[in-house]
């Protein structure tokens, strides 16, 4: 049986995706809610995928955005599982062994790109680095043609030519490691990285509407996505005719509502006896792994009493596995997650549009800290 507050809190989530919809902020949007206890769901769908698309269902494909990096750093564990790498402490030269004319700092780790701690930027928020990267021609993932027509070896050259924001392991800035990361992975396994997330992440779990790139079958009429992006007024590329391009680790994600449920409860709540990660993987992910580095940088996305694990905000501050009690982070244009450890709750939002994306994952959780009786700042 659903518990009553859930119903409530799924009422609410209807009503707030309603008047953005009214308001003329999304075409559709869901709240995606799963009971881990109870074995159930309970799903709110608003509008349409886009003024002419299907209505919002669990099949809806939504650009994921920086919602992308959780997956990342769930492929870097399974490929440490495996054996195909040495762990997360590796360091980024190795990584980049054999990569003509790109200038790896000494002292980065793969671990630093999964935490952002690798001294790279990309945050808005700092106007030094933007300067800097856009002279280099460092460009950033935003779904549109110029995108995904990125050299992806040229990009690594150009970031790895700028200079660093901090020394490794010395800050937190939101920026562009998880590009860096997924583009490195691939080089050093010799296999394009949408092969490797098919292996090991979206095959294992039966995540048939997710890549980067929409899969064969899936229409535009499929896609929950905002209508351009607003920074450049450029149209989003036309996934229909998108087949290869740059492979974003950090952004450039898709997937459908019902699949990254479905990731989410495979890596944070796990059927018995599944084994999707080890023992000491999921430790790594249910830690704080930037302690001494909280609020650094210009802009602390986390927020205040947060910790971050690998390339998702964790609370509390400064916990250990048995401490962890909620997992959140975002995307750039209206998703959101949040994963409750002890009310054994998935929450999923996605209301696509830009500029409002803090403003509703906010709003989602107080409404969800309400409802659960609690109270978890983000």
């Amino acid at each position: 049986m659903t518990r009553p507050e859930l119903e409530s809190l799924a009422e609410h989530c209807r009503a707030v995706l309603t008047a953005e919809a009214e308001a003329g902020r999304v075409v559709g949007g869901a709240a995606c809610i799963h009971d881990v206890a109870a074995g159930r769901d309970l799903a709110v769908f608003v509008g349409r995928n886009s003024p002419t698309g299907r209505p919002v269902s669990q099949d809806s494909v939504i650009r994921l955005y920086s919602m992308t990096k959780p997956m990342l750093a769930t492929l870097a564990l399974r490929l440490i599982d495996a054996g195909l790498l040495p762990g997360l402490d590796m360091p980024v030269r190795e990584l980049a062994a054999g990569l003509a004319a790109v200038r790896v700092p000494a002292g980065m780790t793969l671990r630093q790109l999964l935490t952002m701690s690798s001294g790279l930027a990309g945050s808005k928020e700092h106007e030094r680095m933007q300067r800097e990267y856009r002279a280099a021609g460092v460009l950033p993932f935003d779904y549109t043609d110029r995108a995904y027509d990125t050299d992806e070896t040229d990009f690594l050259r150009r970031i790895f030519d700028c200079r660093l924001s901090a020394p490794p392991g010395k800050q937190w800035e939101y920026g562009r490691s998880a590009d860096v990361a997924g583009l490195l992975l691939q080089h050093h396994l010799g296999t394009p990285l949408d092969l490797l997330l098919s292996r090991h992440l979206f095959e294992p779990l039966g995540m048939a509407s997710s890549g980067f790139f929409l899969p064969p079958g899936l229409g535009m009429q499929s896609v929950l996505q905002p209508p351009m992006d607003p920074p450049t007024g450029e149209s989003l590329t036309d996934l229909d005719r998108r087949t290869a391009g740059y492979r974003s680790a950090g952004s450039g994600g898709l997937a459908s509502l019902r699949d990254y449920l479905t990731f989410l409860k495979a890596v944070f709540f796990p059927a018995p006896g599944s084994a999707f990660l080890s023992e000491a993987a999921c430790a790594e992910l249910l830690s704080d792994q930037i302690v001494g580095l909280h609020d650094t940088g210009p802009d602390y996305i986390p927020g205040p009493g947060w910790g971050f694990s690998l390339n998702f905000g964790i609370w509390p501050r400064t916990c250990r596995p048995a401490e962890a009690r909620r997992l959140a982070w975002l995307g750039r244009a209206g998703t959101s997650f949040i994963v409750d450890l002890e009310e054994e709750l998935i929450m999923l939002f996605a209301a696509p549009c830009y500029g409002r994306t803090r403003v509703l994952q906010a709003t989602f959780a107080e409404l969800a800290d309400h409802h659960l009786q609690r109270k978890v700042s983000l």
